[in-house]
């Protein structure tokens, strides 16, 4: 109720009364919201317009043309044969998106745990970084929601996160034997919260899930699946009609696959997706370190508590030192 992305299409309009009751409606109005710190340009992937700014035509162009490929086939497996228009207003660093991203825990947001953010309601989403990768993930989301329809329930996050990363150029799940023991059951996975490296097994595990879904049975099972969550059908009723096995069931499935690769040991540095920008063994070195400064702070207070405390940030708290056009920088 207290956030607008931006890019976000607004149609409004006045309704005035007079004391004598006499009504007055104006025509309506369509604005575009928009973050006028940029000079914004535009780039075209099929039905998706992207904003970015202050990028090379050519980095801008390459990837345009990956990402057109990867909604080519996402399109094809959802069967959408013509999508609605959708928006991603793209950032080079978080600091410029700092002011744009929705509010989360403090703690996600002190660590910048995610670098994109959908919204199928506005038909559109916010990222940061010019990369495949980022916005092919945030656009699954919105294609996705498009190929359930306005009379589906809303989606358990394990379906939509790990739809989402599964369709990312280069995605590797693991296999549900490593990560079956490892985070919440799929019944519990509605909505992704907790510590950083909780997010990160999130994420993994949906992937994996979605992945046995498709490479395990086939693209049409999955297409009668989306298909019966469409027509309003519960996720139950939707993955037996599609598979002959509800949720239970597709998790104990799942939990006995071991035929992709096996998960790292958590905090391992590996491949990920835009929602996480560091693995947990970064963001337990950065709290490692956040902590470690804080406490040297605290003992030179107290040896010297005439000291100016107003230096500014050290470079491995600065988001601003890090390069936007490095992947790393947004995937773990």
């Amino acid at each position: 109720a207290n956030y607008l992305p931006p890019g976000a299409v607004l149609e409004y309009y006045y309704v005035i009364r007079d004391a004598e009751s006499n009504v007055y409606e104006t025509s309506p109005t369509v604005i575009e919201y928009t973050d006028d710190r940029f000079q914004w340009k535009q780039t075209q992937a099929g039905p998706l317009l992207l904003l970015y700014h202050d990028l090379s035509r050519s980095k801008v162009e390459a990837v345009t043309r990956e990402v057109e490929d990867r909604l080519d086939h996402i399109f094809s497996l959802l069967q959408i044969e013509t999508g609605r228009p959708i928006k991603g207003v793209i950032y080079n660093r978080h600091a410029e998106a700092d002011d744009a991203f929705p509010r989360q825990s403090r703690t996600t947001d002190e660590l910048q745990v995610f670098s994109g953010f959908a919204f199928p309601a506005a038909e559109g989403f916010i990222g940061i970084g010019f990369q495949t990768g980022i916005i092919v993930h945030e656009a699954a989301h919105l294609l996705l929601d498009q190929a359930v329809g306005p009379n589906a329930f809303p989606l358990p996050s394990w379906l939509d996160e790990g739809f989402a990363s599964y369709m990312e150029p280069g995605a590797t799940p693991y296999s549900g034997k490593s990560l079956s023991s490892r985070g919440l059951p799929l019944r519990a996975m509605t909505r992704v919260s907790g510590t950083p490296e909780a997010i990160g097994t999130f994420y993994q595990k949906a992937e994996s899930v979605v992945a046995y879904l498709i490479e395990e049975y086939g693209v049409e099972p999955f297409q009668r699946f989306v298909g019966e969550l469409g027509r309003g059908r519960m996720m139950e009723e939707s993955l037996l009609t599609a598979y002959g096995f509800g949720v239970n069931g597709l998790e104990n499935r799942w939990a006995a696959d071991a035929k992709r690769p096996p998960a790292p040991a958590p905090g391992s540095r590996t491949r990920g997706s835009p929602w996480l920008n560091f693995s947990s063994l970064v963001i337990g070195g950065l709290a490692a370190a956040v902590a470690l400064v804080a406490v040297l702070r605290l003992a030179v207070r107290r040896l010297r508590p005439s000291l100016d405390t107003g230096e500014g940030l050290q470079p491995w708290e600065d988001p601003d030192l890090w390069d936007p056009n490095d992947e790393d920088d947004y995937r773990p």
